[in-house]
């Protein structure tokens, strides 16, 4: 084969991938959960510092 047709082959080949692995993780992030903030009472913390 010629080697030019060879690097348009993996090239091509490369952007599939590229294009392909972009939609997977695309379609993974929406399915995960979204993660809520956790509240944190600061007040409680320093009262207890306080007291030693």
């Amino acid at each position: 084969m010629d080697t030019h047709l060879m690097i348009g082959v993996a090239v091509m080949f490369g952007l599939i991938g590229i294009a392909a692995s972009r939609d997977l993780l695309r379609r993974l992030r929406e399915q995960q959960p979204q993660l809520a903030p956790v509240k944190v009472e600061r007040s409680q913390a320093r009262k207890s510092r306080s007291g030693r």
